[in-house]
C-alpha cells in the first residue's frame, strides 16, 4: 500500500526532484539540470535535493578520506566534468576546466572558491606540481569533483535551490498524489518530492557463493579472507607482517593493495646511480603471492604522445556505418562485430607504423598502405603482407599473444618464473615509454574509439543476449588489459617489490582452494602450489542488482519496483540476466518487475541498463555519453516537473543553497 501523507495544494510548492547518489554521476546530473531548466522551465522555481552519506562531488568512490598514496588511472589531462563543443547535447554546453586547467588555476589562484567548498593545503601543494601526463592522486581529484559541484549550486538559476542530505536512503514509496517519499536512515524526515533519479553509481555486491564459502571457512579456522571490493574501502589489518597472502586479481585493485601494503606500511623507495628503483622494506610487510588467469598485470599506462603530434582518424573500420550495414538483427560479437574490431585495431597499428616509422618497412610505405587497404582480410593476405613488409616481429601486431603472454609456457621452477615475469614487466616498461613504437598507442586510441560505438550499440540493445555472456566479456577483458592499466611508475615499483622479495608471481590460470589448515594457489606455469593462512580477492565485483547490498535497491527489488534486466534469445530459446536494473532505453525510466515503467523514476549509472560512460571519467572533446545521457535524462525530468499538477506555478524566489540538516522543504 502506497504510503499515507498529507497532500498539500501543489499550487504552494515548487516541484522538486531528489538525486540519490553525489557521485561525479549525480553532480554531472545537477550539472545538466541546472544547465537546461533556463530552457524548459524559465525562472520558475525548483527544488534539487542530492541524497549522500558522503561530501557531494566526490561521494564514497572518490571521498577525501582516502589514502593520499592512491592515484588516479587517468591522466589529468584526460579527465573533465563539463560538456565542450564536441558533445552533441539538446540542452547548452556549458564548458568548464579539465583537472589539469583545474589544478593550474587552483595552484595560480585563479579559481573562484565558491561556497561549500574547501581547499585543502595537501591539495594546493600537489596542484602546483600537476601537468597534462600527470596521474592525480584520488584526492586532489576528490577536491576537483568537490569544486565541480559546489559551483555548479553557486552558479544554478537564482530560482533553483539545492539542497544536501548527508543521509543514506532506505526505502522509496509512491504516495496517494503520485509524489514519491524518499525514506532516509538516522530517523531523519523522509523527502516527499515529485522526481527520483537514481545515480549511486558503484555499489557494493553482497558476496556470491565462492565468497561465502570462503567467509565461513575462514571464519571456522582462524583464517583470513578479504573478497572483492573497493579498495579503499578494505582493512588489511588482518595481514600479518612477514606472513604469505595469495592474491588473486593483477589489475588494477592487486596495484592499490600492493600500494597500500608495502608503502602504506612504512617501506620507501630509492634510486640508484643507473635510476634503477628499490624498496626498502619496514618488515611490516607480508609476502604477496599473486596471480590472476593472465597471469600478467594490466600493460603500463603509455608516457608519451604521437611523434607526428596528430592523432589518427578514428574509427576506420568499426564505424557507425559499417555497424549499420550488418541490419537491424542482434549482432553476434564472435562472428559480426569481432572482425571488424580485429581490422580497427591492426589497420591502426600498421598504418601509423608505415607513416610514422617508414624505415622500419622492407616495402614502400605508400604501397603497403594500399595493399593494406585492399586486401582481403578474411583470408591469408594479411599474413603474407605482414611476413613480407614488416621485418621485425616487434613490429607486428599478434593480438591473441598480446593477450595471454603465458599462454603455452611452462617454466622449471617458480624461480624461472620470477625472471621471465620481471623481464616482461620491465619490457612493457620500456616500450610504452619509447615513442618508436607509437603503434601501440595507435590501437590505444582504435581501443577507445571501438569503446565508444561499442558503448552505443550495448545501450541500442544491439548485441545479442548470448554474446553479452560469451565474446564480449573477454573483450572488455583485453580492453581494460590493454587500455585502462596502471601508470608505468606503478610497475617500476611492482618490479622493485619483486626483486625485493615481497611480490612473488603465482603465475596463469590461477586456482585457489580451501585446506585444512588455510588456502592454497596452483597455475599453469609452474608445478607446486603456495599455502597460506590469507587469502585476498583484489579484483573488480561486478554490478548486479540481486547482490547489491544497497538498501533502497533490496527494498525496491523485493517488492517489484525494479526488477533486473533479462534479455531473451529468441532464436536459441534461452534467456540471460544481465544483473542490471532494468530502465527503459529512451529515456532510463525505471521498469516494473512487470515491465511498465514508472513515469517518476529514473536511473542512471553502472548498475543500470543503458548506462552509458560508467567505466570512467569523460575524456575532453570526445562527445562522451557520459554527458549526452546525462543531459537526456536532466531534460526528461524537468520536462516531466513541467507536466505534473503545480508545474507550471509561480516563480519564486528561492536561492540557490545547501542544507546539510538532512530535512525537506
Amino acid at each position: 500500500m502506497p504510503a499515507a501523507a498529507a497532500t498539500p495544494d501543489p499550487q504552494s510548492r515548487p516541484p522538486s526532484v531528489a538525486i540519490v547518489g553525489a557521485g561525479p554521476r549525480g553532480t554531472s546530473l545537477l550539472e545538466r539540470i541546472a544547465a537546461n531548466h533556463p530552457e524548459i522551465r524559465g525562472d520558475r522555481p525548483l527544488d534539487v535535493h542530492v541524497v549522500d552519506p558522503h561530501p557531494p562531488g566526490g561521494g564514497r568512490i572518490w571521498r577525501w578520506e582516502q589514502s593520499r598514496l592512491l592515484w588516479m588511472n587517468t591522466t589529468a589531462d584526460d579527465c573533465t566534468m563539463f560538456t565542450d563543443d564536441s558533445v552533441a547535447v539538446a540542452g547548452p554546453v556549458r564548458p568548464g576546466p579539465t583537472l589539469t586547467e583545474w589544478a593550474r588555476d587552483l595552484a595560480a589562484g585563479r579559481i573562484t572558491i565558491p561556497p561549500g567548498f574547501v581547499p585543502q593545503a595537501e591539495t594546493i601543494a600537489e596542484a602546483a606540481r600537476v601537468h597534462g601526463g600527470w596521474f592525480a592522486t584520488r584526492r586532489l581529484q576528490s577536491q576537483y569533483l568537490s569544486w565541480v559541484f559546489w559551483t555548479t549550486v553557486a552558479g544554478a538559476a537564482r530560482t533553483i535551490r539545492v539542497r544536501v542530505h548527508e543521509a543514506t536512503a532506505t526505502d522509496l514509496r509512491d504516495l496517494p498524489d503520485g509524489r514519491q517519499r524518499l525514506v532516509l536512515d538516522g530517523g531523519r524526515a523522509p523527502l516527499d518530492v515529485d522526481v527520483v533519479v537514481l545515480a549511486q553509481g558503484t555499489v557494493d555486491a553482497r558476496p556470491g557463493p565462492e565468497e561465502e564459502a570462503l567467509l565461513r571457512h575462514a571464519a571456522d579456522h582462524g583464517l583470513a579472507y578479504l573478497p572483492t571490493g573497493p579498495t579503499a574501502d578494505l582493512s588489511f589489518a588482518e595481514l600479518r607482517p612477514g606472513e604469505p597472502v595469495i592474491v588473486r586479481g593483477l589489475g588494477l585493485a592487486f596495484i592499490d593493495a600492493m600500494v597500500l601494503l608495502t608503502s602504506g606500511r612504512g617501506g620507501t623507495f630509492r634510486r640508484d646511480r643507473t635510476g634503477t628503483l628499490h624498496y626498502s622494506p619496514s618488515g611490516r610487510e607480508p609476502v604477496l603471492y599473486a596471480g590472476s588467469r593472465r597471469g600478467v598485470p594490466y600493460h603500463s599506462k603509455i608516457h608519451y604522445d604521437f611523434p607526428r603530434g596528430t592523432r589518427p582518424r578514428l574509427p576506420r573500420h568499426f564505424s557507425p556505418s559499417a555497424v549499420a550495414a550488418l541490419g537491424e538483427r542482434p549482432l553476434d560479437f564472435d562472428t559480426d562485430l569481432r572482425p571488424l574490431i580485429v581490422r580497427e585495431l591492426t589497420d591502426a597499428a600498421y598504418r601509423e607504423l608505415a607513416e610514422a616509422h617508414p624505415e622500419r618497412l622492407s616495402l614502400d610505405p605508400a604501397v603497403f598502405l594500399d595493399r593494406l587497404d585492399r586486401l582481403d582480410w578474411d583470408g591469408p593476405d594479411l599474413k603474407e603482407l605482414v611476413s613480407t613488409a614488416v621485418p621485425e616481429e616487434a613490429d607486428r601486431v599478434d593480438l591473441d599473444r598480446l593477450d595471454r603472454p603465458l599462454a603455452q609456457r611452462r617454466f622449471a621452477s617458480t624461480g624461472d618464473l620470477q625472471e621471465w615475469m620481471r623481464g616482461y614487466v620491465a619490457a612493457d616498461l620500456a616500450r610504452r615509454r619509447d615513442p618508436r613504437h607509437s603503434a601501440d598507442l595507435a590501437v590505444f586510441h582504435a581501443l577507445l574509439s571501438v569503446f565508444t560505438v561499442l558503448g552505443e550499440l550495448l545501450a541500442d540493445d544491439r548485441v545479442s543476449a548470448r554474446s553479452r555472456e560469451r565474446g564480449l566479456p573477454g573483450f572488455l577483458g583485453f580492453f581494460s588489459y590493454y587500455a585502462s592499466g596502471p601508470p608505468g611508475p606503478r610497475l617500476e615499483e611492482l618490479l622493485a617489490l619483486s626483486r625485493a622479495g615481497i611480490v612473488r608471481f603465482l603465475g596463469a590460470d590461477v586456482q585457489v582452494s580451501a585446506t585444512p589448515t588455510g588456502f592454497a594457489a596452483r597455475s599453469s606455469s609452474v608445478a607446486g602450489e603456495v599455502t597460506a593462512r590469507a587469502l585476498v580477492d583484489a579484483r573488480l565485483a561486478a554490478g548486479s542488482l540481486s547482490r547489491a547490498s544497497d538498501p533502497l535497491l533490496r527494498r525496491l527489488a523485493a517488492r517489484g519496483e525494479v526488477a533486473e534486466l533479462v534479455r531473451v534469445d529468441a532464436e536459441a530459446g534461452t534467456r540471460h540476466p544481465t544483473g542490471l536494473v532494468d530502465a527503459d532505453l529512451g529515456d532510463q525510466r525505471l521498469r516494473r518487475a512487470g515491465g511498465d515503467v514508472h513515469s517518476r523514476r529514473f536511473g542512471a549509472g553502472a548498475l543500470v541498463s543503458g548506462g552509458v560512460g560508467a567505466g570512467g571519467f569523460s575524456r575532453p572533446r570526445t562527445n562522451a555519453g557520459f554527458f549526452r545521457q546525462n543531459d537526456t535524462v536532466a531534460r526528461r525530468v524537468l520536462a516531466e516537473l513541467d507536466r505534473l499538477p503545480g508545474g507550471t506555478g509561480p516563480a519564486g524566489g528561492a536561492t540557490a543553497a545547501a542544507d546539510h540538516g538532512g530535512s525537506a522543504a
